[in-house]
């Protein structure tokens, strides 16, 4: 075959440029999978609609040669250094490493720190030519100190072919006779191409919040010379920030983009996430533990993993992003849990006590509720917080995980057996990292939880952390949940974290210290998997306050999460469009509850049951107090639920209408189906003020040649309020009219297309 070589023109000029890169044209077709060039240390990356390429220089640098569109076929790029460079930029500070260091000659964002025995603070690792590749879709490439050949890193590569994702992270390996102090450890680079020009934008897409108002979604324009920050420093991912990003391209008027970079830290604990751009339009990404207080020991010969840095692309914009993220995500939960690898087997309508309850309950009260709950068509009836020690309220009991004598005198079992003849499966909820002051296992083990010696113990809630990076501690708490478990046939948990962590630190620990972090949450990760291993069947929640833990990494543990402990339905739909980028719809529970605490403001119940519909259904309203007519709608509003079931949780979310945070609040959703056959559309608007009718909302992702049964509801769960038959051209290129939308406040409406055969 004749090969024809050239040299790509520089994009920036050659003063600016570290790397050159060299292309070998040939017309072999690029297939998906892992593949490695014959002679050039260059390997290509290749999903269904991407690329991801990264090369060795001749100085065995690894560095990334392309992100971006999937390239038609195997062009050759070889990875050069250029020894010319601006005074202040030696040429290894604008080199894409996958994996930048800290030392040598670099001023960028590094990923990795060690202090070596001998005082000396920095690595330089070089390929050391052994690479791997596995089922054609793992990738391991080991590096070496340059410096100090014994210091062995491997970077691993997984690529989702499907949703255009590559998963990072890396091993690193202490090859010397003494120990080394690892100070840094984030999971990965990621290099974004230049703009195309020097006047383009971008914008970074992140998620802020608060307790009961997460996942707020925000744009910032990068802007060259500034790093922008978004981090969680509390032990957990948090409410105030997610370990998750876009950037994207602002259209301009000549540059109708739709590139989408996004990614997310499968973590967690504390974490950061930092993007830098550049005066020359580059954009580095860096994320992983959080650097903080962190330190790891490697003794001679053990090692150390980071965890996985997931990140897409995408050229369908953010409703392109906003579907493969959470079909990743799906697939790696499907990969990893047993509850969760039939996709027919959908998450059920649950019932949680608490609200209607608080702490002030007997067994009768339970039971009194559940014979409610069953006739609605609930399937889960979950107990929360107070069944346990002497927990009548949050200042007392935490961590004694025994019945209450007073509420439960012959235990939990005779409830769980009644609401198993029910019909239904039973629940109970957990905080296990939490612990009362005012508790017999605090009394009997004071040293368990985090602290510094001769420091006053912080309070929190009336509660500490429990370190669960001591063995003695997960053995107990899991001891303790298993026997639990067993002896109350319980089929779901909800795992709960109330509070911040803080003094973390281990005792009589002859390592690090500042292991304590990343020990805890290996802990939990591993208390949930002995659980998972031993009741292969049992559902686990992970709930923090709300939405503090719901990070990707714990859905490869637990089955869904509770999004916020804000059920207003109104604030629920903005946390719903945020959450979203990354969550599956099917993970996400949200309740139907009363109605909000301000006597002004009336909810119906058709608008709350259908800002529930977006997700996992639950209820956790006082149904004791429920009229007939609320029983008889919460039953029908059930009943059509589970009808529509699968697509909700198993199809791909989409947003028609962005929610505002004006007065309107006009939203409106689209769950499709991905062979395209159904589709459920939630329409919302909050005010009414004008009493103006909306705009026609078109449709996306039909079947444009096939015709499609419209069937509308809107306040009667019972009666449909239209009926009618549209090909899915209209229905895509017209739209709908929604005019149950059009007066009064807080109306919605569901729309379920079926494809006609």
């Amino acid at each position: 075959m004749h090969l024809q070589q050239y040299t790509l023109p520089p994009v920036t000029p050659s003063a600016h440029r570290c790397l050159n890169t060299t292309v070998t044209s040939t017309v072999t077709a690029l297939k998906t999978g892992i593949h490695k060039h014959e002679t050039l240390d260059t390997w290509f990356l290749v999903t269904e609609q991407s690329s991801y390429v990264i090369g060795a220089t001749t100085e065995g640098y690894i560095a990334n040669l392309h992100w971006g569109n999937r390239l038609e076929r195997l062009d050759d790029l070889n990875a050069t250094m250029d020894d010319t460079f601006f005074i202040q930029n030696p040429p290894p500070t604008y080199v894409t490493e996958e994996l930048p260091v800290f030392g040598g000659l670099r001023y960028r964002d590094n990923v990795l720190k060690v202090e070596l025995p001998d005082g000396v603070r920095e690595l330089n690792l070089l390929y050391s030519g052994n690479a791997n590749i596995t089922d054609g879709y793992m990738l391991d490439l080991d590096l070496r100190d340059g410096n100090r050949t014994d210091v062995l890193v491997t970077l691993h590569y997984e690529i989702d072919i499907d949703n255009d994702i590559i998963r990072r992270s890396y091993t690193i390996r202490n090859g010397l006779d003494k120990r080394i102090n690892v100070s840094k450890a984030f999971s990965a680079a990621w290099h974004l191409p230049t703009a195309l020009g020097s006047d383009e934008k971008r914008e970074i897409m992140t998620l802020a919040g608060e307790w009961a108002s997460e996942a707020m979604v925000e744009s910032t324009e990068l802007r060259p010379g500034v790093t922008h920050v978004i981090q969680s420093q509390r032990g957990f991912p948090s409410h105030v920030s997610y370990p998750y990003f876009a950037i994207r391209q602002v259209p301009s008027d000549v540059n109708p983009s739709t590139e989408v970079y996004f990614g997310a830290l499968a973590w967690s604990g504390s974490w950061e996430i930092t993007a830098h751009t550049s005066l020359f339009g580059t954009t580095r990404v860096v994320g992983g533990i959080h650097h903080q207080d962190f330190g790891w020991t490697l003794e001679p010969n053990e090692s150390f993993t980071a965890p996985v840095f997931a990140a897409g692309f995408t050229n369908k914009g953010m409703p392109g992003a906003r579907k493969l993220l959470p079909r990743h995500v799906r697939k790696y939960q499907k990969k990893n849990l047993e509850t969760q690898k039939d996709d027919s087997v959908y998450h059920p309508v649950l019932y949680n006590s608490w609200e209607a309850m608080t702490f002030d309950f007997t067994i009768d009260k339970q039971l009194k509720l559940a014979e409610i709950a069953a006739p609605l068509g609930i399937e889960l009836f979950v107990v929360d917080d107070g069944w346990f020690g002497a927990r009548d309220n949050d200042s007392a009991g935490l961590g004694d995980w025994y019945p209450s004598k007073k509420k439960f005198p012959d235990g939990v079992k005779p409830l769980s057996d009644r609401v198993h003849e029910l019909g239904m499966k039973f629940g109970i909820w957990y905080e296990p990292e939490g612990v009362n002051p005012n508790s017999d296992l605090y009394r009997e083990h004071p040293d368990w939880v985090f602290y510094y010696d001769g420091i006053p113990r912080y309070e929190a809630r009336n509660q500490l952390v429990l370190n669960l990076g001591m063995p003695e501690v997960q053995d107990y708490l899991y001891e303790t949940m298993s026997t639990f478990i067993a002896e109350n046939n319980v089929d779901y948990i909800k795992w709960d974290m109330n509070r911040p962590w803080a003094e973390m630190s281990m005792h009589n620990y002859d390592r690090n210290p500042r292991e304590a972090a990343v020990l805890s949450v290996e802990g939990f990760y591993s208390i949930i998997d002995r659980l998972k291993a031993k009741f292969p069947k049992l559902w686990v929640e992970s709930c923090a306050s709300g939405g503090g833990r719901m990070d990707i990494g714990v859905l490869e543990k637990t089955d869904q999460v509770w999004t916020s402990d804000n059920t207003r339905p109104d604030a629920r739909i903005l946390i719903q469009y945020g959450a979203s980028l990354f969550l599956p719809p099917r993970v996400q529970y949200s309740w139907v509850t009363d109605s909000p605490y301000d006597p002004n403001i009336n909810i119906p119940l058709s608008f709350r049951f259908h800002v529930a519909f977006q997700g996992g259904l639950g209820v956790g309203s006082n149904i004791e107090k429920y009229t007939d007519n609320q029983l008889k709608e919460t039953t029908g509003w059930i009943s059509l639920y589970k009808k529509i079931r699968p697509v909700i949780q198993n199809g791909d979310i989409d947003w028609l209408v962005q929610p505002s945070r004006l007065s309107e609040l006009v939203a409106v959703s689209q769950t499709t189906s991905r062979d395209q056959s159904e589709a459920v559309v939630l329409g919302f608007r909050h005010n009414s003020p004008f009493s103006t009718p909306l705009n026609w909302i078109r449709l996306r992702n039909l079947d444009k040649s096939a015709i499609y049964t419209v069937k509308v509801w809107g306040g009667d769960p019972h009666k449909a309020e239209d009926e009618y038959e549209l090909s899915g051209a209209l229905l895509m290129h017209r739209g709908i009219l929604l005019d149950t939308l059009n007066s009064a406040m807080f109306k919605s409406v569901v729309v379920w297309l079926r494809r006609k055969d």
